[in-house]
């Protein structure tokens, strides 16, 4: 029998509707309904009225993106952003809202994911107790009303024990429903490091930040989120590159406000040549600036690395310096440090509150970076194994610990800790705190760890919710429970958030 084809009907286009904003979501997106699907629209507050073109999702999806076409009702709480370029930046996408209530939306969108994580990893933890049995045939094999009577009594049991898995799952729920504390500070001029990407048009270049969700680049003079030390470097340092003979080398400069000068970090495709690295040396000295270069360098073997090395005099490196505490942290502009100084302290103090570090603690840093929790911790008397991925950050740690006078307290080693690390000498001793602060991704081997390691407390730092809710359930299923959490305002007009998880035994 022949198939006769018969071509879809072109799917409809999508229309645009009118709607009102009913709140914010965890990344200070509005919440908008329409027709039993729920839409995610940027730029929106809470109360808002406007004309929403859905973009994304398919007729058969709960939730789909939006964009406003035109705006009929705007909240007297709105906005004017502080930056000429928010509308086309990506860097600030919140501008538009009061900081608090961006703040707010996104601890609300933390203790929501929190909650069922904790639901759901409770339920895991302690279901395994309940009976699996239907019967027993000692009751009487040829008895079918006592066989009847041991499955009734057995689901009894189970019904019982499934209410009560169910009340403990919500009680553990309700006691992360809010967070214990939040921390705020300020929302202009708190970013201290920063990446500069690089156009060149017409022969010239420009330095500035992407488009959201686009290569294109944003040319800047001036940003309201960054120290004044590093917007009165801008100018002049685009200025600079333009001037240099190998420009079109440059693939994108890294600043530091380090607490002593201003680092610059230019990013080379290609060795440095000794007339423009002269002219970088003289701009440094002109500004009172560290210079720094990340090059391509050729070893014996012919194979080839990426070497950064500081511009001019060797005692400059030691004016690129953060403290953590009071802990002297001596670094680069391409180290990672935490863009709010201010917040990062908070943070500090909160973790060496959690940890309580006191002569004979032993802890375990992992993703320990330069030592920002590392270095306080032993200043504090703890014993501190610190483990990171990246070896010129494990050099630095071990330098800033001889510098500190904890050394003997401090040690840094690399691991890989999304690969196999349980054999490493390190790994095999025994810790009663382990402090972790991961990137992105999260740290889903090292908690799986956790489960072998057992120690009595562990306290997690997170800017992803997503990933630290998925490791909050695996720790909930090794049997720990969250003793308390709380948020940091670390990155104000954008829709991250910094976040700290204390974990205990649940005995």
């Amino acid at each position: 029998m022949a198939t006769i084809y018969k071509q879809d009907k072109k799917a409809a286009a999508p229309k645009a509707f009118e709607t009102v904003c009913t709140g914010l979501d965890i990344m200070g997106r509005g919440v908008c309904r329409h027709d039993d699907k729920v839409y995610f629209v940027p730029g929106l507050l809470p109360n808002e009225r406007a004309r929403i073109m859905p973009v994304a999702g398919t007729a058969e999806d709960k939730t789909a993106s939006g964009v406003v076409t035109k705006m009929i009702d705007c909240s007297p709480e709105r906005v004017t952003p502080c930056c000429d370029h928010q509308a086309s930046c990506g860097g600030c996408p919140l501008m538009h809202l009061p900081p608090q209530m961006a703040f707010n939306a996104k601890v609300q969108g933390v203790a929501k994911l929190l909650v069922k994580s904790v639901l759901q990893g409770t339920l895991e933890a302690k279901s395994g107790k309940a009976s699996g049995a239907v019967g027993s045939a000692r009751l009487g094999r040829n008895s079918t009303i006592k066989q009847a009577l041991a499955q009734k009594q057995v689901a009894a049991k189970n019904a019982a024990r499934a209410a009560e898995l169910t009340a403990l799952s919500r009680e553990a729920a309700a006691k992360v429903g809010a967070p214990s504390f939040t921390e705020t500070g300020a929302t202009e001029g708190y970013r201290r490091a920063c990446r500069l990407a690089i156009r060149a048009d017409h022969g010239k270049l420009y330095l500035g930040f992407r488009k959201d969700k686009s290569s294109q680049l944003v040319p800047i003079s001036t940003c309201p989120v960054l120290e004044p030390r590093l917007n009165a470097v801008l100018a002049p340092l685009t200025a600079l590159v333009n001037t240099l003979e190998q420009k079109k080398s440059i693939g994108h400069v890294e600043l530091l406000a380090s607490d002593l000068k201003v680092a610059v970090l230019l990013r080379m495709t290609a060795q440095l040549e000794s007339h423009d690295e002269a002219a970088l040396i003289a701009f440094g000295q002109e500004h009172d600036l560290a210079m720094f270069a990340l090059e391509p360098f050729k070893q014996l073997d012919d194979s080839e690395v990426l070497r950064e090395r500081l511009l001019g005099a060797p005692e400059e490196s030691s004016q690129v310096l953060v403290q953590s505490l009071g802990c002297k942290i001596y670094c680069s502009p391409s180290c990672f440090v935490q863009v709010n100084a201010a917040m990062n302290q908070a943070m500090l103090q909160r973790v060496l509150a959690a940890v309580a570090p006191h002569e004979g603690q032993k802890v375990l840093d992992l993703f320990s970076g330069l030592g920002n929790f590392s270095l306080p911790l032993a200043a504090a008397g703890s014993t501190v194994a610190g483990v990171d991925i990246v070896f010129e950050m494990v050099r630095r740690a071990n330098a800033n610990a001889e510098v500190n006078g904890v050394a003997a307290k401090a040690k840094f080693y690399v691991a890989d800790l999304e690969e196999p690390f349980e054999n490493q000498l390190w790994a095999k001793e025994r810790y009663d705190v382990v402090v972790m602060d991961p990137g992105r991704m999260g740290a889903k081997r090292a908690v799986q760890f956790m489960g072998k390691l057992k120690p009595h407390k562990i306290v997690m730092i997170s800017c992803n919710p997503l990933a630290a809710a998925r490791d909050c359930s695996q720790l909930l299923r090794a049997h720990y429970k969250i003793e308390s959490w709380g948020a940091f305002d670390m990155f104000p007009h954008t829709s991250h958030v910094e976040i700290m998880l204390v974990f205990t035994r649940d005995e």
